[in-house]
C-alpha cells in the first residue's frame, strides 16, 4: 500500500512539472509579444510626432513653395474647400473645372492661406504639446479669454492611420454682451462665433501624407 501511495505521489509530481514546462513558454511568449508590440507602437508614435514637427516648420516658414509641396496637384474642390471673394481666383478656379493647380496656389497664396487658416495652424502648433501624443490619441487646447465673446480651440487627434488637425472658434457662454438691443445679435452668438476646419493627413508609419481639408460653420 505504501509503495502504491509513493508511486502515485511521484507520478503526480512529475505530471505537475511537465504541465508547468508546457505552459511557461507560452506565457513568456505572450509577455514578450506584448512588450514588442508596445515598443513598436511607441516607436511609430515618436515617428508620427517627428512628422508633425516637420509640418510645423513648413507652416511656420510661410514659404508658399514648401507649403505647396504638402499637396498633390491638381487638387479638386472635394479634397480642399477654398472660399475667397477674389473674383480673379474664382474665375480661374471655375475655368479649371474646380481644381487648384500648383501655379494657382503660388500666385494666390495670400488668399488661399487665409481661407485654409494657415496662420491658425501655427497657433495650433504653438499651443499643443505634441509629446503628449505619446500618452494619448488626442491633445486639445482652448484659448478662452473672459473678456472676449468668442474663443479659439485646437486639437490633434490620431485615429488608426488618420491624423486630424482641428482649428475652430466657439462661443464664450460666460461672456456678457456690453449692449444687446432688440433685433441685434449678441456678440457671442453661435452664428458669429462657431466654425471649424479640419486638416486630415494619413500616416503610413513613416510619413504624413495630406488627405483632405473640410470645414463647417
Amino acid at each position: 500500500m505504501k509503495k502504491t501511495l509513493m508511486f502515485l505521489a511521484v507520478t503526480g509530481l512529475l505530471f505537475s512539472c511537465n504541465n508547468t514546462e508546457k505552459h511557461s513558454p507560452s506565457t513568456e511568449t505572450t509577455i514578450v509579444k506584448e512588450q514588442e508590440d508596445t515598443t513598436a507602437s511607441k516607436k511609430e508614435r515618436q515617428i508620427l510626432i517627428g512628422e508633425l514637427e516637420r509640418l510645423q516648420k513648413v507652416f511656420s516658414s510661410n514659404d508658399k513653395e514648401k507649403i505647396a509641396d504638402i499637396f498633390q496637384f491638381p487638387v479638386s474642390g472635394k479634397t480642399v474647400e477654398i472660399y475667397t471673394e477674389d473674383n480673379t481666383f474664382n474665375a480661374q478656379y471655375e475655368k479649371n473645372g474646380n481644381k487648384l493647380t500648383r501655379a494657382m496656389f503660388i500666385h494666390f497664396f495670400p488668399q488661399i492661406s487665409e481661407s485654409l487658416q494657415i496662420g491658425e495652424l501655427n497657433q495650433l502648433f504653438e499651443r499643443i504639446n505634441l509629446n503628449e501624443l505619446l500618452q494619448s490619441d488626442m491633445v486639445k487646447n482652448e484659448a478662452v479669454i473672459k473678456t472676449e465673446p468668442c474663443y479659439n480651440f485646437y486639437s490633434v487627434k490620431v485615429e488608426k492611420d488618420l491624423v486630424t488637425l482641428t482649428l475652430g472658434i466657439n462661443s464664450n457662454r460666460d461672456y456678457k454682451s456690453k449692449s444687446v438691443t432688440e433685433g441685434k445679435m449678441p456678440e457671442n452668438s453661435s452664428e458669429l462665433c462657431e466654425s471649424v476646419l479640419w486638416w486630415v493627413f494619413q500616416f503610413d508609419g513613416k510619413k504624413l501624407n495630406f488627405k483632405n481639408i473640410s470645414g463647417a460653420g
